[in-house]
Formats: structure tokens, sequence, C-alpha cells
């Protein structure tokens, strides 16, 4: 199964999704590139390298960073349904088996990046082809995705376990919880959470940017609220 829900409770079986439809979301819409991450979501250093330090431990991490720094590869992206979100602010993203539920909560597993072991996450200049064609096979709502882009630099600090990447699908795995102190943005289109999103980030003081999409445009949310 590609697409299920973790419940702490077994009186419900999964829902359908509708249909997949056209959105901001979507490559074609966002940007005339492949490329997710616009200059809206770049920051003033984004153009130095990634800085690890030199260190004999976790040389496999250290190899990865290498190559991202070569591909100029800026932010780790992670896609999940946006009701996950409030949950991967307070405990991070984590995989399957270090999911615990409070009673009568629910997390909806994407299996296309999320593992019973282990995390996986594309690279920002990815085509994102095979994530389409998942979400259109699981017939998933594109309003219910959140998009997340984790800082490489943050991310290789904030763990201990040594990194893979796969060379066939252009993914870095990472087997431990990301904290969400790694997490650089998130774009999403959905307004139902957007408020309580804002809210968490502000009074939890999170040093991360919130986007909304709405018709093809992308903007700052939590900076354009401040300007009001």
């Amino acid at each position: 199964m590609l697409f299920n829900k973790l419940k702490n409770k077994d009186d419900k079986e999964k829902e359908h999704q509708t249909e997949k439809k056209h959105n901001l979301l979507q490559e074609k819409s966002l940007s005339s590139s492949d490329n997710l991450e616009s200059s809206l979501f770049e920051d003033e250093d984004d153009n130095s390298k990634i800085k690890t330090g030199f260190s004999f431990k976790r040389r496999k991490t250290h190899k990865i960073i290498k190559e991202l720094n070569r591909q100029r590869i800026k932010s780790l992206l992670f896609y999940t349904d946006i009701s996950n979100v409030l949950r991967q602010l307070e405990f991070g993203i984590q995989p399957v088996k270090n999911i615990h539920l409070a009673k009568e909560s629910e997390y909806i597993v994407w299996t296309y990046l999320e593992k019973p072991d282990h995390l996986e996450f594309e690279l920002d200049n990815s085509t994102r082809h095979y994530f389409w064609s998942w979400i259109a096979e699981q017939k998933v709502d594109p309003s219910q995705i959140a998009v997340i882009a984790i800082d490489i630099q943050n991310l290789f600090h904030l763990t201990k376990k040594d990194w893979e990447y796969d060379y066939v699908t252009r993914r870095v795995k990472v087997f431990e919880d990301v904290k969400p102190t790694a997490i650089r943005w998130i774009l999403m289109k959905n307004n139902q959470y957007l408020n309580r999103i804002q809210i968490y980030v502000k009074s939890n003081n999170l040093k991360l940017k919130i986007f909304q999409g709405e018709k093809g445009n992308v903007s700052n949310v939590l900076t354009e609220g401040r300007k009001k």
C-alpha cells in the first residue's frame, strides 16, 4: 500500500481522496523552470556553500554534502499532508516507526518519502515528475499538499547518523528524526490550517518562512502579515 493513515483508533477506514487537480503547487504554474525554489524563497547567504567543517566522522554525509554543493542545491524537499504539519512543527519529521500518537489523533503517512526506518528528501532541482505521478495514483487532493524545505546545513548539525544518497532516485536518506529547527520554509495552499500554523510558528519563535500560493502566485504570509 502506497498511501495510508496512522490512527490511534480503529473504527474508521481511510476515506478516498478527491481526484488530482491542477494548482499552484504543480511545476508549470509555479515557475517556467523545474526548480520550485525561486528567489522569493532564498536568503541573503544562499550563494555560500554548505559548510560542515573538517571531520573524520560521518564521511558519507560529508561526501553527500560535497555533491549537493556541486549541484548548487539550496534545500531538501519533503512532501506531506497539510494535516500533519502542526505535529511536525512540534515533534519534527519522523520515520514512521518513531511516530507515537495521542488518543484520538491521526497522522497520514505518504509512503512516497516516509519509510518505517528512514525519511527521504528530494533535491530542490528535482522535476518532481515521480511525485506528481504518485499523487495522481493515490488520488490525493493537491490542495492537501504541503511542501517543506529543509536547511541542509542545519540538518547536518542537528543529526548524528550518516546520511545516504540514492543516485537512481536522487534522494537523500536520513535515518533519524529531523527537528523542527531544520525547517527552512513551508509552502501550502490550504487555508484551513494556515492560521493555526502561523500562530504556532510565531508563538514558538520558529525561524522559518510560511508561503501560501493562490492562483499561481506565491506570497510570504508572515512577512505580509507584519506589514499590515
